[in-house]
């Protein structure tokens, strides 16, 4: 504020570390810019001349060693100072001093560590203390907005280097902006502070004495860690993942540039810890691009990137792996109609040259892969796409962090294995909070579940109770009466791989309850998969169209999440061409056939009215198995297993006469019936004689429609 013609007196600016360097730098922008014109038209054209002066002053005031304040000088004395200032160096500019010394030495590590050139170094100088120094600040704010080409120049002028050579050090490919030090915007319009940036950080490392490549590297590439995790844990990606593994080993090997690896999926499938693992089995470090800030937020894409960069320069001899995660944050993304397309932030042809010569062997990750260009994916070496794990991997998880001294019984693991789809790292926190709440006791699958539910809820939306739990411990295959070796079957099958190229479909049919669901729930079992659940109420919509859509979302959701997909009641949908009655039923069948050919997953139909399916669809299926109501001895076998925590005394000899006189006379016997009594016994909480179990299970029988024949055949 301007008050009976003198300037205002502010605080002086404190001492810049880069010291005298900054004095010569305003004297260079002085004469070497329009700023030396003072004319009145010259004057009109400078939109606030006021900081120029004031550091005129300042400058004038050290030079005569007096300590003057600006508040001291009329504006007119100002503007005389400032012209005896000039005719005393004769419009002459002069070669910058070096920074103050408490700097200098960490400039001279950061200029060998990344070969920086006189005129890099130089301009790096500058750009340090631009952003440092107060008075330098003042001075090019006077300029206002400026190009990437007026910024070079003012640049030029600052350091009396010539255009030519301060263009070729803030070239792309030059190591300021190569090894991500500095970054110039080449759209938006700023002053020369906003248009010219620092690195975060790369200003206090520079302040703080005895830099080194140690503590670049610490501050800006933190070493991922150990992973919590093991081969084991990967099973499911066994192939993939050795596969990653012996691509990087070798890269590292022969030192050979541009090799990059994309890990892709969603979220919590373990794409950071795999990464680790690979490392760890490699033996060697793999550093993060970018560390998290005070508040535990990633850092900025920009900075990341930028630290990726620094760490191609500062591990390029051969011996280190990098990892930028979060890759997506490199695109602005745009959504047409539910297609993301995603827009890179920075030039294609720019970040295409980074992917082809990066000097460090470098892993991606990114959750989201479609809607991003393919000519950057393209040059990626090799790509690992990540799903959500299986039951039997959750079973081991859980059972490495419970520990021999928390151990649970195995079906107790395996049901909740089963029932919550949570990653491994929710699976570890939900244990050590068992363990938290138990205090000196284990943890019990109570509490664990109690933790797990509502973390499930959160991130995937799904009520755990709701999900089918398949007891192996409870499971009887020999109760299944069929023609099919069912178990010889189940045991192929646990050694197929998708890999293979063929998918696996399957048609369980027969009379309701002889064991068809659960026949297709031990198989998701037995090969570690969930089961996707899909009844024909799940599938059938009222409106045109709807239903088909319903069957292609359920194979692309068994395939993103590698599970079975079971159909029940696939007579529903997959009605007899030949004798349907609407067009639309037709294409219903048209659309499974369809989905069906290119599955490359496991698919299970069940269903009771077999001879209404479609001949067409019929042949597909390369396993068909007919589920029969049980044989005699199967049935007595059942009811031992099913029934004995029901019985009040343990049965006589005359008992078992009487039970296998009685079931002999049920010709429609199935395992639904033993579960359905089972469930009956077991809510009333009663204990019962034989004779009243078989009469329950003969009023089952009686229940079911249609005659039934004697048991056997």
């Amino acid at each position: 504020m301007k008050r009976r013609g003198k300037v205002t007196s502010v605080p002086a600016p404190e001492a810049s570390p880069f010291g005298p360097c900054v004095d010569d730098y305003a004297h260079n922008l002085l004469v070497g810019t329009s700023l030396r014109r003072l004319d009145e038209a010259g004057l009109r054209r400078i939109e606030s001349v006021e900081p120029v002066l004031r550091m005129v002053c300042a400058t004038t005031a050290r030079v005569a060693g007096r300590g003057a304040k600006i508040g001291d000088f009329t504006r007119e004395d100002l503007r005389r100072r400032l012209r005896a200032y000039l005719r005393g160096c004769r419009n002459q500019t002069r070669p910058p001093g070096p920074a103050d010394s408490r700097v200098a030495d960490n400039l001279g590590v950061i200029g060998n560590l990344l070969d920086l050139d006189e005129h890099q170094r130089a301009v790096f100088q500058f750009i340090l203390a631009l952003h440092d120094s107060r008075e330098i600040k003042e001075i090019v704010e006077t300029f206002g907005a400026v190009s990437a080409v007026r910024a070079a120049s003012l640049i030029a002028a600052a350091t009396t280097i010539s255009n030519d050579h301060v263009m070729r050090a803030l070239d792309r490919a030059g190591g300021l902006l190569a090894s991500g030090l500095v970054e110039i915007d080449a759209k938006g319009s700023y002053s020369l502070e906003g248009k010219v940036t620092l690195k975060p950080g790369v200003l206090d490392e520079c302040l703080a004495p005895g830099l080194d490549r140690d503590r670049l590297i610490s501050r800006f590439l933190p070493p991922a860690g150990v992973s919590q995790l093991g081969w084991d844990d990967f099973e499911h990606m066994r192939v993939p993942g050795r596969t990653a593994r012996d691509l990087l080993a070798g890269t590292l090997q022969s030192r050979r540039p541009g090799v990059n690896v994309l890990f892709y999926g969603e979220t919590g499938t373990g794409k950071t810890e795999l990464a680790k693992l690979l490392a760890r089995d490699i033996g060697t470090t793999l550093y993060v691009a970018g560390r998290a800030d005070e508040s535990g937020e990633s850092a900025h894409a920009w900075e990341r990137l930028s630290s990726l960069l620094l760490g191609e320069r500062l591990l390029r001899d051969g011996t280190s792996l990098l990892l930028f995660d979060e890759m997506e944050d490199l695109f602005t993304w745009e959504f047409h109609g539910t297609h993301p397309r995603g827009v890179p932030s920075m030039s294609k042809q720019w970040f295409n040259n980074l992917l082809e010569n990066t000097p460090v062997p470098t892993i991606w990750i990114t959750n989201l892969v479609e809607g991003i260009d393919r000519a950057f994916l393209r040059r990626f070496s090799y790509a690992v796409e990540f799903r959500p794990i299986g039951p039997r991997q959750r079973a081991r998880v859980l059972n490495r962090h419970l520990g021999e001294q928390g151990r649970i019984p195995p079906s107790d693991v395996e049901q909740m294995a089963q029932k919550f789809t949570v990653s491994p790292a929710q699976l570890r926190s939900a244990v050590e909070s068992a363990r938290l709440i138990a205090g000196t006791a284990p943890p019990d699958r109570e509490t664990i579940e109690h933790v797990l539910a509502p973390m499930q809820k959160i991130v995937t939306g799904e009520d755990p109770e709701k999900r089918p739990v398949f007891d192996a411990t409870a499971y009887r295959i020999d109760a299944l009466n069929s023609v099919e070796d069912l178990g010889r079957i189940a045991d192929q099958l646990t050694r197929w791989e998708p890999s293979r190229g063929a998918g696996v479909s399957m048609c369980l049919y027969g009379p309701p309850g002889t064991g068809k669901s659960e026949y297709a729930k031990y198989l998701a079992h037995r090969m570690g998969r969930p089961i996707l659940y899909r009844h024909a109420s799940d599938i059938l919509g009222p409106f045109w169209g709807q239903t088909e859509a319903m069957i292609a979302e359920a194979f692309r959701r068994a395939t993103d999440e590698d599970s079975l997909l079971l159909f029940d009641e696939a007579d529903s949908f997959l009605r007899d061409r030949r004798s349907v009655m609407h067009s639309w039923e037709t294409i219903q069948v048209n659309e499974f056939l369809q989905q069906l050919e290119s599955f490359r997953g496991v698919v299970v139909c069940t269903t009771n009215l077999w001879h209404n399916i479609d001949e067409a669809a019929l042949r597909r299926f390369i396993f068909k198995a007919e589920f029969r109501y049980l044989r005699l001895e199967q049935g007595v076998a059942l009811f031992r297993s099913s029934f004995s925590p029901y019985l009040d005394r343990p049965p006589s000899e005359d008992d078992v006469g009487m039970v296998c006189s009685a079931l002999a006379g049920i010709g429609n016997l199935a395992p639904g019936d033993f579960a359905a009594v089972s469930r009956r016994w077991r809510a009333m909480g009663n204990r019962s004689t034989a004779r009243e179990l078989v009469q329950a299970l003969v009023s089952e029988a009686r229940a079911k429609p249609g005659a039934a024949g004697p048991i056997g055949f």
